[in-house]
């Protein structure tokens, strides 16, 4: 956490929730145990607070400037036992009677960490050697992994393999505010309490549950989802902390309807509505569109619901979107990307500007792939297709518009709805398009079928411009 004067230090929930007004921000590197603890303390403040209704209501909660400190302290009291890490019967998250042989390391909690069949994308840590983690840490690893588990093989009581966690492949909409109270506040979109519960308000979870697959709950209501039990897990204490753990299934999901109201959807190609994703070879702010509901999307319930409290508030709030790109049961990236909130974004005339917007920056990406062609094609002469594509690859045309725009888009977004703002973006797209070709002309070189090479691609380049120009917003 961050606490007044820019210091950051570790708090209990009770502390977090409490303090919540003096305290800036979550402060951690990972975006998934951002978007994980986020979750956890909005299902404690759905079940302990009065349900917020709509938009004024969470207005006035933003005016008060406080939870309610009583309620929040007599539910924590009620369920102080369900959040003890080691309880006997009933541990944090976990599942007490577990098998203890064949233990795996805590580094399968986090997929950002080198583990099974994870890629090494950040560290170097090995299965046979884990490090011993404090139990906080431990804590905030077994509440990211129950989100953002990816289906894959688990081999353990009767059951061969595992479903995603609720976040395994979405993107999260966080919006946030200048506190962690405001950011919460902006997340408690408005709730029916009626036939949900989270995890600790449930009778422990027992390896009968789950063994053999043999429990399944209703994926829905907002606070069963945001605590799921993804996989069974039960630490062990080494007496100074967590080096091992037992593991297994989870309960099953029984899929019914339900929109996460942290995640964007969209119309796939089939017609049906799917969560919107990050993808590893492009930035998230070129799918926007995606969930524009003139699209076929929606936005997530978080985004309009902040949307609305900016209008009555009149303050300014920021959107943060989080997650993982995964390939099957493997983590790529995790991915932590920072956007303005504008109000125009929910309003039909401000989302017809961005769709426009980005229909201009695609559409020129898409003629730069051409410029590039003609290029590789005036320097390798006639090769095979695989030669050509290898060299287009390697030119820094796309890859410096697409960094150039990333850089520019924020800005963009921050001024949509405002007059001349699609100008303003017409010439950032074309900006950028030129800077990226000047890298590319140095890139290329100076022997003579380069220049020849690079006189043809300005020829195209000048031709994709021209028809950029001449489309009406």
């Amino acid at each position: 956490m961050t606490l007044e004067g820019g210091r950051v230090r570790e708090v209990s929930i009770r502390e977090a929730l409490l303090r919540a007004p003096r305290i800036a921000r979550i402060e951690t590197a990972s975006p998934l145990e951002e978007a994980a603890l986020h979750r956890l303390l909005l299902a404690i403040l759905h079940r302990a607070l009065p349900p917020v209704r709509d938009v004024v209501d969470a207005a006035d909660l933003l005016e008060r400037g406080a939870f309610d400190q009583k309620a929040l302290e007599a539910y924590l009291d009620q369920y102080h036992d369900r959040f003890w890490l080691f309880h006997p019967e009933a541990p944090f998250f976990q599942i007490a009677d577990l098998p203890l042989e064949d233990p795996l390391p805590w580094t399968k909690l986090r997929p950002e960490l080198a583990t099974g069949n994870n890629p090494t994308l950040f560290d170097h840590t090995t299965d046979p050697d884990p490090p011993e983690i404090p139990y906080a840490e431990a804590a905030r690893a077994l509440v990211l992994h129950q989100n953002f588990v990816l289906g894959g093989l688990v081999r353990r009581l009767g059951v061969t393999s595992g479903k995603d966690g609720p976040l395994a492949r979405p993107a999260v909409f966080l919006p946030t505010g200048d506190t962690l109270f405001e950011t919460l506040v902006l997340n408690l979109v408005p709730y029916e309490p009626e036939g949900d519960e989270p995890l600790w308000e449930k009778p422990p979870l027992r390896r009968k549950d789950v063994e053999k697959a043999a429990t399944k709950w209703p994926l829905s209501g907002i606070t069963r989802v945001y605590t799921w039990p993804s996989r069974g897990v039960l630490l062990l204490d080494t007496g100074k902390g967590v080096r091992w753990m037992a593991y297994g299934p989870g309960v099953e999901p029984d899929p019914v309807f339900f929109r996460d109201p942290m995640v964007a959807y969209r119309q796939s190609s089939k017609g049906n509505v799917v969560p919107l994703r990050l993808s590893e070879e492009k930035s998230f702010w070129r799918d926007f569109s995606a969930m524009l509901p003139a699209q076929g999307g929606a936005f997530p319930a978080a985004l309009q619901h902040a949307g609305g409290v900016q209008d009555e508030t009149e303050r300014t709030y920021r959107l943060r979107v989080l997650g993982q790109v995964s390939d099957q049961a493997k983590v790529l990236d995790v991915r932590r990307e920072v956007y303005p909130l504008p109000s125009a974004l929910l309003k039909e005339e401000g989302a017809l500007e961005l769709q426009i917007a980005l229909r201009q920056a695609e559409d020129l990406g898409k003629g730069l792939v051409s410029v590039a062609w003609q290029v590789a094609r005036g320097v390798l002469g006639d090769k095979d297709a695989a030669e050509l594509e290898a060299f287009v690859r390697s030119l820094p045309l796309l890859p410096g518009y697409w960094a150039n725009l990333d850089l520019a888009f924020p800005e963009f977004l921050n001024a949509l709805g405002e007059p001349h703002s699609l100008e303003a973006w017409r010439e950032e797209v074309f900006r950028a398009a030129l800077r990226a070709w000047e890298a590319t002309r140095l890139f290329v070189g100076t022997g003579g079928r380069h220049l020849a090479a690079l006189a043809a691609g300005e020829r195209a380049l000048a031709r994709v411009l021209g028809a950029l120009k001449e489309v009406k917003a």
